[in-house]
């Protein structure tokens, strides 16, 4: 009875780790990809994509269409140069958290002694301004719920508000930190106290300490001479986002940057992102380059914000531009500590509890680490979360999730 009991054991651990092995995807053909690809973008509107995918067992496909500079006559690619904007976040989150790991500063300690310029911005509410009660801490800013919005684009109170004689550094908090969600400046805020701790800028910072060691060698505050012919050209869709599209003539930004956002600053490439996120999709290593602990990513991975509703159906936006979340984020959607957590998944197959998030200018990624699958898309238009973008990443994933699990 031991020797079958054992026997038993054992082929329930072999079956087990089989079938936890069997949760990660093979990616299909290139050529079917680009086919499938070429197909959707015969109704789009959109003059150039970058899509890409990887796996866990380094596999990639990609789909690259149009032109990078819409007037010229050269091919976009994996290596032309986005605009971030807010999927810069995902860098200054993993910035922090390395901070944390060296003990330099932790997620719960309140922040008013080494940030009063941040803590001591008032709240307001119903038109009123008082002084925050609860304690604000480095978790409350990498989860949006410190009570910092955006006064463009986020918050109807905030975007009304009398700034004549502010005197502070951003405008006010819209609540007590940790009991809602909002989105908004928390990690420029972020930023700021990963100067302050390393005392170097941010732009050193996220080079020594991430861009260098992946060789992200595309990914900068302010784009270099030499590679400004790769950025690519924006558009836009007018006043009320519906418009038919048009390029913005700003295509290279007519000054650099002196200031380091880790809230938007960022441009960079496909396949430099693409190099974060397969360094997050292994737990933060890849290539013999360690980013993060495992067990920081695996908190990175969890709910944070507990019974706190992330539904933005009513909340603020400018439909020129940003940020209407409808459809985005649902009643059921919560914030780990870099990134949105998708509890419900994809028809097409991606996983509850893959991590996802956007930059303004329709650039997207997610991981789906039961899947083992990472992947990311790469338009530069507003409005934000427009469909002729994330159409597109429907349909490029449903590519990527098109074939069989690996038995």
């Amino acid at each position: 009875m031991t020797k079958i009991l054992k026997i038993a054991l054992l082929f329930i651990l072999i079956t087990g780790c089989k079938e936890t092995q069997n949760n990660y995807f093979r990616l299909p053909n290139q050529n079917e990809v680009i086919f499938a690809m070429n197909k959707k973008m015969n109704s789009s509107d959109l003059p150039s994509v970058v899509a890409v995918a990887s796996n866990k067992f380094d596999e990639e496909v990609s789909f690259c269409y149009g032109k990078g500079i819409w007037n010229k006559d050269v091919n976009i690619t994996k290596n032309h140069i986005f605009q971030l904007h807010s999927m810069t976040k995902l860098l200054t989150s993993v910035a922090a958290l390395q901070l944390v790991e060296r003990g330099r500063i932790s997620l719960d300690e309140d922040l008013s002694s080494l940030m009063p310029e941040m803590t001591s911005i008032p709240i307001l509410e119903n038109g009123k301004l008082s002084q925050a009660n609860k304690s604000l801490t480095l978790r409350h800013l990498l989860t949006h719920t410190s009570g910092f919005g955006y006064a463009c684009c986020t918050d109807a109170e905030l975007a009304k508000f009398n700034y004549t004689n502010w005197k502070y550094e951003d405008a006010p908090r819209r609540f007590e930190s940790g009991t809602e969600f909002i989105y908004g400046t928390s990690l420029e805020w972020v930023g700021k106290i990963i100067e302050k701790i390393s005392e170097s800028t941010l732009k050193d910072y996220f080079k020594e300490n991430i861009t260098y060691p992946l060789q992200m060698n595309r990914t900068f505050f302010n784009v270099p001479d030499t590679l400004q012919q790769f950025i690519v050209s924006r558009g836009y869709r007018g006043a009320d986002g519906k418009q038919p599209l048009v390029e913005m003539s700003n295509r290279i930004p007519k000054e650099k940057a002196t200031k380091f956002s880790g809230d938007d600053g960022l441009w960079s490439s496909p396949n430099d992102y693409m190099k974060l996120l397969k360094c997050l999709l292994n737990y933060g290593t890849v290539n013999n380059v360690k980013l993060l602990e495992k067990k920081t990513v695996e908190e990175m991975l969890k709910n944070q914000i507990g019974d706190i509703n992330m539904d933005s159906k009513g909340n603020y936006f400018n439909p020129a531009y940003c940020c209407n979340l409808e459809n985005f984020t649902t009643n059921t959607t919560k914030w780990g500590l870099a990134w949105a957590i998708d509890n419900e998944g994809k028809n097409y197959g991606r996983q509850p509890g893959t991590v996802f998030w956007g930059g303004m200018m329709n650039t997207y990624f997610y991981i789906d680490y039961k899947s083992g699958i990472a992947s990311c898309i790469f338009t530069q238009h507003i409005p934000f979360n427009h469909k002729e973008t994330t159409s597109i990443f429907d349909e490029f994933s449903r590519m990527v999730y098109s074939k069989n699990i690996l038995e």
